[in-house]
């Protein structure tokens, strides 16, 4: 799936190490991204009192998934609107 440039990176989420392969180009975003999904399971496990780290990241998943559904949508919908705006100008044209 990766080029010849894979390589092979640790990240640790919730206080777990967990070794992962991907591009190098994608290795600093994916530290980032664990770091953050990391943060916002300890924000949730505080806020909800919950216990277990493996609902917190249930949760964190799901929120994460609608947050990206909601911004593909919105995506979407600017797209349209360029779309729109394309075509009437090359009309009046």
């Amino acid at each position: 799936m990766f080029a010849e440039d894979s390589i092979g990176i640790s990240i640790e989420v919730m206080g777990k190490q967990h070794q992962f392969s991907c591009s190098a180009q994608q290795a600093e975003g994916l530290k980032q991204a664990a770091n953050n999904l990391s943060a916002m399971c300890e924000d949730i496990k505080k806020q909800k009192g919950m216990a277990s780290s493996e609902r917190a990241l249930l949760v964190a998943s799901i929120n994460l998934s609608y947050s990206l559904l909601m911004a593909n949508n919105e995506l979407k919908r600017h797209q349209q609107g360029q779309n729109a705006l394309i075509a009437t100008l090359k009309s009046a044209l």
